[in-house]
């Protein structure tokens, strides 16, 4: 739940309503606001340029109805909702560095990926295993033609993604496979708890930093990572999708998949966008499944935008197929390939 201030000041019409009903006037606003689903934390009666004051408590997406409930409104009152955080969270905001951390080159060391294979229940599993009422797989024969180094792709709709995915993925390319992630989010120098350093999402979760913006700069440690023998995992639609259709595909997984002549597995994530989507803070345990396609290889003189729609087609058909088959609803009980 988000806080908000909201204040109001009394057009003429307001205030002669105010005069007529007394206390019925000030219970219309608070009536108007419960519709919303919005609490009201504290109220006061202003003397200045505003004249009511409340601030209220209100779902995410409550900022989505701010001028529906201002026009609401308007008849009587002119409104301003402001958004609001609390001042010792501002202070921490404040006082956080805004340096980050890594790449650590060590994460691709055998004793980095034995402390993956060892943290990997605690890291990921666990998760599957209080949101997912059923972890389904399919097609983990086609992992036996897939050999290191090799790139990973998923549609992107939750960020329970991963914790679906791994369970697709066998030891051998998992316990040395990598994530890219937002440096200003996950590598920040300065937080206290563990699980939030830089040196953990290295070491425990397989992560990479990437510069938001970054232009090309951003691909120099997966063509690394790769020259290494090691495996990338990406989410060719760059951010996690809101409606019901694939977002278009971005060139960097062709980019590096064309460069360094390494495969592309292609892994449908189903079920996982229900579990916890995209603008929520809970999560609603799910059935969920992950569709290993099979492998793309791509032949010399094969462009990058050519190279790009031919993995968009081969997601979408899936995509397309199990929308069709359920609609959108229910989680299959069989592989739709």
């Amino acid at each position: 739940m988000s806080v908000y201030v909201l204040l109001m000041r009394d057009h003429s019409e307001g205030l002669k309503a105010m005069k007529a009903t007394g206390p019925a006037a000030v219970q219309s606003v608070v009536e108007a606001l419960e519709r919303w689903e919005v609490k009201i934390l504290m109220g006061y009666r202003m003397l200045g340029r505003w004249d009511q004051c409340y601030i209220i408590e209100a779902p995410d997406n409550f900022k989505a109805y701010r001028a529906t409930l201002a026009q609401e409104m308007s008849t009587t009152v002119d409104t301003e909702i402001l958004p609001a955080i609390d001042l010792p969270l501002f202070e921490r905001l404040i006082r956080q560095s805004a340096q980050t951390a890594g790449p650590h080159s060590w994460q691709i060391s055998w004793w980095a990926r034995a402390a993956r294979f060892a943290m990997y229940p605690y890291a990921y599993q666990r998760w599957a295993w209080k949101f997912f009422t059923e972890h389904a797989v399919y097609g983990k024969k086609k992992w036996g033609s897939v050999r290191a180094p090799c790139i990973i792709i998923s549609n992107h709709q939750s960020h329970f993604d991963q914790f679906c995915l791994l369970k697709a993925i066998p030891p051998r390319i998992r316990t040395n496979l990598f994530f890219g992630a937002a440096a200003d989010r996950w590598f920040l120098k300065g937080r206290r708890e563990i699980t939030l350093q830089p040196w953990y999402q290295s070491l425990v979760m397989g992560l990479y930093p990437i510069q938001r913006g970054g232009g090309s700069r951003t691909l120099e440690y997966p063509k690394w990572l790769l020259d290494q023998g090691a495996n990338l995992m990406l989410f060719p639609e760059g951010t996690r999708a809101r409606g019901r259709h694939l977002s278009h595909f971005k060139h960097g997984v062709s980019i590096l998949a064309l460069e360094k002549n390494v495969p592309v597995v292609p892994v449908y994530l189903e079920g996982v966008k229900r579990i916890r989507p995209p603008g929520t803070k809970e999560a609603i345990p799910g059935p969920v499944a992950a569709h290993v396609l099979d492998p793309i290889r791509f032949d010399t003189g094969t462009s990058v935008p050519e190279a790009t729609e031919r993995l968009y087609t081969a997601m979408k058909d899936v995509h397309g197929r199990i929308l069709q088959a359920e609609g959108g609803s229910q989680t299959r009980s069989r592989s739709p390939s």
